[in-house]
């Protein structure tokens, strides 16, 4: 039976007239503190007060905001995101679910909690578990309980958490627009609002959203990735004839939005791109090995280029910090950095001589 919306065109078309391994828009922020109240940026976007580090992530117009407070002391009494929920303005008057994924306390190491929560404006939901005019209405649901569990899991094994003993590290992500493949943005937020909040991480932890489609339409043209592969394609073995190998015989779809996520198996994996080493792999559908083995070299391929983009980010956010250092060097040249000078001094030293 075909699904009523036809998700590849026979010229290998999907939906926003992407290629199958073309990327949406992707777009990195990290801010150290509030915009101004001057500034165009949408009061959505403003972090919540005392938060240690604060990132936006977007991938096409899925769009997730993540904050993250600590290392702090455990909270003894009451939800550990007492305080983040209240210096969160769109997570607690936007109408918006939330779910929380904690765990027991660890002496010798710090205890990593999530919180997620999903603006009332962010999508539309079915009648049971929306209020009138589709919107969302408060409280938990199963996908946001799954979420957060994941990207608890996800960090636990790269953060240092050795080195900040009995303490709590908490991590508020906000959905503020969702059109598929929100795992992979609340992952990708997350990794940049730990880089801003300075906690030591292992490496960048970067996550993209595969599906795969049955088959190639015939009269489309073969997949050219858009980036250059490193490691080398999967073959596998006929049955009838073991010396001939064959492919998985489907189309694999990379950064997926919603209708594809809906009507496709999908595959999110967060990946470690300097060690190549896969720290999430979340598949909730059956498929085959060939087919899944495919999926998983895509993703760990595509991960590389959401990790530039992600670098592009952090430049850019260590460069806006930089820049009251930069000009205080302008106005007394005394501050500024003494290996230079000390390198200036040396030369003229050897230039007297």
């Amino acid at each position: 039976m075909q699904s009523r919306t036809q998700l590849l065109t026979p010229s290998a078309l999907r939906l926003d007239s992407r290629f199958p391994l073309e990327l949406r828009s992707l777009s990195f922020e990290i801010l150290p503190a509030p915009p101004a109240s001057s500034s165009s940026t949408s009061t959505i976007s403003t972090p919540p007060a005392h938060a240690d580090g604060y990132a936006v992530a977007s991938h096409g117009l899925t769009t997730v905001s993540s904050s993250v407070f600590g290392p702090r002391e455990a909270q003894r009494t009451g939800a550990w995101s007492g305080g983040a929920g209240q210096g969160s303005g769109a997570g607690a008057g936007g109408g918006g679910g939330g779910a929380t994924a904690g765990g027991a306390q660890k002496g010798d190491r710090a205890q990593v909690n999530v919180e997620v929560g999903i603006a009332g404006w962010a999508e539309r939901v079915g009648q049971g578990a929306a209020n009138e005019g589709g919107v969302r209405r408060a409280g938990k649901d199963r996908r946001t309980i799954e979420i957060a569990a994941a990207v608890k899991n996800t960090f636990e094994p790269v953060l240092l958490l050795h080195l900040y003993p009995r303490s709590s590290i908490d991590i508020y992500l906000q959905v503020l627009e969702n059109d598929g493949s929100l795992l992979q943005a609340c992952i990708n937020a997350t990794s940049l609002a730990l880089i801003s909040a300075g906690l030591p991480l292992s490496d960048y932890v970067c996550s993209l959203t595969l599906a795969s489609h049955p088959s190639l339409p015939p009269s489309g043209p073969p997949q050219i990735p858009p980036f250059e592969l490193v490691s080398p394609p999967v073959a596998h073995s006929n049955a009838n004839d073991p010396t001939a190998t064959l492919g998985s015989g489907s189309t694999t779809l990379l950064d997926l939005v919603q209708a594809e996520e809906q009507a496709l198996p999908s595959l999110t994996v967060a990946v470690l791109p300097r060690s190549g080493k896969v720290t999430l792999v979340n598949l909730e559908t059956r498929v085959g090995v060939g087919r899944f083995e495919e999926m998983l070299r895509w993703g760990v391929e595509g991960a590389k280029i959401v990790q530039q983009a992600m670098e592009d980010a952090v430049k850019e956010w260590a460069d806006g910090l930089a820049k009251p250092q930069k000009a205080l060097g302008n106005l007394f040249p005394g501050l500024s950095g003494g290996a230079k000078g000390g390198a200036g001094r040396d030369e003229d030293d050897e230039m007297d001589l």
